[in-house]
């Protein structure tokens, strides 16, 4: 059997694609671990037995509709399932009208649910039909259960990291804060709602920033570790900390590598929060910080931290962590808050999501080469644009690895979500080892008919070798 997973951020996503390539392999199966950018050029061409996309929105609709055309069982398992917000579309409520107006209770054949708020809201709901609700967790947690914490290794420890959650009006991926807004409204978002988070965002940013100065000048003796948001630019936080040598900018890597290894985790209103009780390592909330709009956006984050009122408190906790940590109930605060959003914390989610993939329903039916082919230069879609079509055939010609590298010469932001080759085969040799199983054999897939590599990454069981090689 072949699986294809849409990976959308290998900063954020690529850990939990391959732990469910490892879950796979260690079942006698193959993964294609396929780039967001490239997947509408890739998708026919790697003969998939089923698909799992990062997520149902109007943005990926065309493309699901062509990958059913195609006869390509789909599942979604969501990039960002876990910290919802109260109201807006990424709301329960907001993703259940959006499920129930959109054609994608037809299309897909199942669903992999983070955690049971959200998968007993759906069958409440009545979206899907109930064996197609799968309560799996989310595979790229599963490093922080006790089963896998010794994988995540980090060069040094002992620092405190500060995660900051500002993408929207400070984007890696976007122009401005402008573009992403546009993004978020065409997402489902209200324009006032969506407005009001870009001005309280970069009030937040701003304080944000001038509080970890701050402390790096209080604590001069301590290390801070500025980690920006995956979809984020560095840029402003190089700058301003270019003159504080008690602080480092690194958003590389996994996070949660470095909050395995930190003293705490400071932030306001993110996620990250999350992992970092997982891994039992103390999450700060800079509440002095917060507005209420951005507090009632997302609540989690601040009610499983501790939180910090005013500066001198933060400065506090710092002083004497020991007797914060002492405070702080890990157990109950998992048991309570993130467990029916997260499921449990053990390690076996990527065993739950092979499993689901494993029993899914057959492919209803394969197109031939030409046809694979033909679905490709037309990007995947039903109607596809000449722009799309010129981009599939150059990509066709030269391979989409070649097409990607090219493309990321002009757009640089780009560079981020290429996979790559080797770190996949690191990442499963990791996995691999950690268990004691065969490694599995990693490498570009490649195109069925001019053998050039493709940008996705193909990971087969060891018992595989004989097996063709890429298609």
């Amino acid at each position: 059997m072949r699986v294809g997973f849409i990976v959308d951020h290998p900063k954020r996503d690529l850990g939990g694609a391959v732990r469910i390539a490892h879950a796979l392999a260690s079942r006698g199966a193959e993964t294609c671990l396929i780039s967001l950018y490239d997947q509408g050029v890739d998708v026919p061409l790697l003969d998939l037995d089923v698909l799992v996309v990062n997520y149902a929105r109007p943005v990926n609709l065309e493309l699901v509709k062509g990958y059913v055309a195609q006869g390509i069982p789909v599942f979604v398992l969501d990039t960002e399932g876990g910290v919802l917000s109260q109201e807006g579309a990424n709301s329960i409520r907001g993703l259940i009208e959006y499920m129930s107006q959109s054609p994608y209770a037809e299309l897909l054949s199942g669903y992999l649910f983070w955690g049971s708020l959200l998968r007993d809201a759906f069958a409440e709901a009545g979206i899907l039909a109930p064996d197609g609700l799968h309560l799996t967790g989310c595979p790229r947690f599963d490093v922080a259960g006790p089963r896998w914490r010794d994988t995540l290794t980090y060069q040094t420890d002992g620092y405190i990291l500060v995660n900051a959650n500002f993408p929207l009006v400070n984007p890696a991926f976007a122009r401005d804060a402008g573009e992403e807004t546009k993004v978020l409204v065409g997402s489902g978002w209200k324009q006032d709602y969506v407005s009001r988070m870009v001005e309280d965002q970069k009030s937040i940013l701003a304080g944000f920033i001038d509080t970890v100065h701050r402390l790096a000048v209080r604590f001069p003796q301590r290390r801070f570790l500025v980690r920006p948001h995956p979809f984020e630019s560095e840029a402003i936080y190089r700058t301003r900390f270019a003159d504080i040598g008690n602080v480092t900018v690194d958003g590389s890597g996994n996070v949660l590598n470095l909050i395995c290894h930190c003293a705490c985790l400071l932030h306001l209103n993110c996620g990250t929060s999350i992992e970092a009780v997982m891994l039992e390592r103390l999450p700060v909330s800079m509440e002095f910080l917060n507005t209420e709009h951005m507090a009632n956006h997302s609540t989690l984050p601040s009610r499983i931290s501790l939180k910090a009122d005013s500066f001198e408190q933060l400065a506090a906790i710092l002083e004497d962590m020991s007797s914060a940590y002492r405070r702080f109930d890990f157990g109950a605060t998992y048991r309570d808050h993130i467990h029916g959003f997260f499921h449990d914390n053990d390690g076996a989610a990527g065993d739950r999501v092979a499993e689901t993939l494993l029993a899914a329903p057959a492919r209803t039916r394969r197109l031939g080469l030409v046809g694979r082919v033909a679905c490709s230069l037309g990007s995947s879609r039903v109607s596809s644009r000449m722009g799309q079509r010129l981009q599939a055939a150059a990509a066709n010609l030269m391979g989409t690895r070649a097409a990607a590298w090219l493309r990321s010469r002009v757009q640089v932001a780009r560079q981020d979500k290429i996979l790559d080759a080797d770190v996949v085969r690191g990442l499963a040799q990791s996995f691999a080892g950690h268990e004691g199983r065969p490694e599995p054999i990693v490498g570009y897939a490649r195109h069925p008919v001019l053998r050039l590599p493709l940008s996705s990454v193909l990971v087969r069981p060891r018992c595989a070798v004989g097996a063709s090689q890429g298609n």
